[in-house]
């Protein structure tokens, strides 16, 4: 993926590769993502960007079934747990990498990074874990278990 996203960079601002890695390591520090850093400075389209970087990654060269995970998740409760999707990448991403892993239709939703806003707005600044509370239903924030990267 950082080359996709170098490799974006060195397109769309006419970067050397090592000027197009700095940026982008700049902007993935300072925002959670570098596509935030490349919409509020280089009005860049970001669904735009998203096709030549996210849905370009050959995930299906990566990614296969995972029956260890889906295992696990089966396992849970649902009558007391609620499992929902969570992501900074945009919603086709997402989905993506849920059904290459077998797992998809464990998830009741999907809060996601949407690159079609006028603004991005994403982990790790709070009002993303607002929206992902508000869209799953949660009424209090200690009931929830956050597990990622």
């Amino acid at each position: 993926m950082g080359e996709l996203i170098d490799k974006y960079f060195m397109a769309h601002l006419s970067l050397s590769q090592e000027e197009a890695y700095r940026l982008h390591s700049r902007y993935y520090k300072d925002y959670g993502l570098a596509i935030e850093g490349l919409v509020r400075h280089h009005e860049v389209n970001a669904l735009e960007y998203n096709t030549q970087v996210d849905d370009a990654l050959p995930l299906e060269d990566i990614l296969s079934p995972d029956q260890g995970l889906r295992a696990l998740l089966e396992d849970m409760d649902k009558a007391k747990v609620k499992l929902w999707l969570f992501t900074n990448a945009y919603k086709t991403h997402g989905y993506r990498v849920v059904h290459l892993l077998g797992i998809g239709d464990l998830f009741e939703g999907l809060t996601f990074c949407d690159y079609a806003a006028t603004s991005l707005v994403c982990k790790p600044h709070r009002e993303m874990f607002e929206r992902a509370e508000r869209e799953a239903g949660v009424r209090d924030g200690t009931d929830c278990y956050f597990v990622g990267e």
